[in-house]
Parts: C-alpha cells; sequence; structure tokens
C-alpha cells in the first residue's frame, strides 16, 4: 500500500476510561503480507498474532489487522490505527524510525511493526477525528461517511439499510498539533442503522 498524505486518527469522546479492550495490538496486512498501515485506516481483524518467541501460541489480544470493505455491519468489529501515541513511527519520505512522541501527527505504522488499533463504537455518542486524506474523497457538502477500503467515503445521505454503520459529519477544521505545518481534519460520530431508521445525522 502507498502512504497515504494527510492521515490522522484521534479518539475524541469514548469510554476507553472503562473499556479496557477499545485498543488491541494489530499488524496490519495487505493480500496476507505486512503493508505499511496510514494513520486512522479502519479496518477488521484477521487472525490472532503468534505470541513472539513460541511455537504453535496465539496472542490473547493482538490480531493481523485487514482493510475494512464497503461490506462492513454492525456485526463486524471496526478499528481505526491509532499512530498518536505510538513511540515508533517511520517518516516514508526519509525511511526514519521515530522512538519518541515529536512530529508524529499523519505517520503511519510502519511495515512489519505491531501498532495500536482502536475500535470504532457506534453507538451515535462516540466521536472519532480522522484526518482529511482518511477520505479517499473532498467531503464538500456531504454530511455521512460510509467504509470502502479501509477509507472514508462522502455521501449525501445517511444509509438506510439495518445493521449498516456509518459516520455522521460533526465538524471540520485544521490540526493544530506539532511544529510542523498542519492538514485538515475531520470530526465524526459513529452511527449504525437499526430496524430500517438511523440513529444518527
Amino acid at each position: 500500500m502507498a502512504y497515504i498524505e494527510k492521515t490522522a486518527f484521534e479518539a475524541r469522546i469514548t469510554n476507553n476510561e472503562f473499556n479496557e479492550l477499545v485498543n488491541v495490538t494489530g499488524r496490519f496486512q495487505t493480500d496476507g503480507a505486512d503493508d505499511v498501515c496510514p494513520a486512522g485506516f479502519l479496518c477488521v481483524r484477521g487472525e490472532q498474532l503468534p505470541c513472539a518467541g513460541f511455537t504453535g501460541i496465539k496472542n490473547e489480544n493482538a490480531w493481523y489487522m485487514n482493510a475494512a470493505a464497503a461490506s462492513v455491519t454492525a456485526d463486524d468489529v471496526i478499528y481505526a490505527s491509532n499512530t498518536y501515541d505510538v513511540n515508533l513511527l517511520q517518516d516514508p519520505a526519509t525511511g526514519n524510525a521515530y522512538a519518541v512522541g515529536l512530529n508524529t501527527l499523519g505517520l503511519p505504522i510502519p511495515k512489519g511493526r505491531d501498532g495500536t488499533f482502536t475500535q470504532i463504537v457506534f453507538d451515535n455518542v462516540h466521536v472519532y477525528r480522522f484526518g482529511e486524506g482518511n477520505a479517499n474523497a473532498a467531503v464538500g457538502e456531504n454530511k455521512f461517511f460510509t467504509i470502502a477500503g479501509g477509507l472514508l467515503v462522502p455521501a449525501a445521505a445517511a444509509p438506510t439499510k439495518a445493521g449498516t454503520v456509518y459516520f455522521a459529519l460533526r465538524g471540520t477544521g485544521n490540526f493544530t498539533e506539532g511544529t510542523r505545518g498542519s492538514f485538515g481534519y475531520i470530526d465524526v460520530v459513529a452511527c449504525k442503522v437499526i430496524a430500517g431508521a438511523t440513529t444518527g445525522g
């Protein structure tokens, strides 16, 4: 996968103080091979990661991660790669690996490295911030987003099929973290369709 510019992820309103499983360890793959994972890339779990140094033993809460497809529903557990507090990141332009929390906004998880993945809770309460590069097209006047290929897909209307997950736009702006020039963000509420009626928007 090619590096995607202007990607980022932050959990804004969550239950993570009480939910110990909101963050898990993951290693991103494409077609079964280790790959770079952009910040905020939406993923689903694959097989459990093996325990390092042991044969035939799987890690209880670490997973191979794959891009979330357009077919995901409320029955799937969906995660976003969360590099905001990861202290080993790689700059794709220079190849430098950063072991400190400096200028990490927008940097991906390096290929073959384990990273943090945050579970997205679709309940019309949890709010998440993505970089403008996490959308596969300009937001424009669109107020909703579906998911395809790990990215947000802008849409004019919320889906209506029961079990569908989507995001409702809450606001936009520019990141102010770090000392480098920032880029735009998209704040969204994680929603799902229940019995044909939307729960957010």
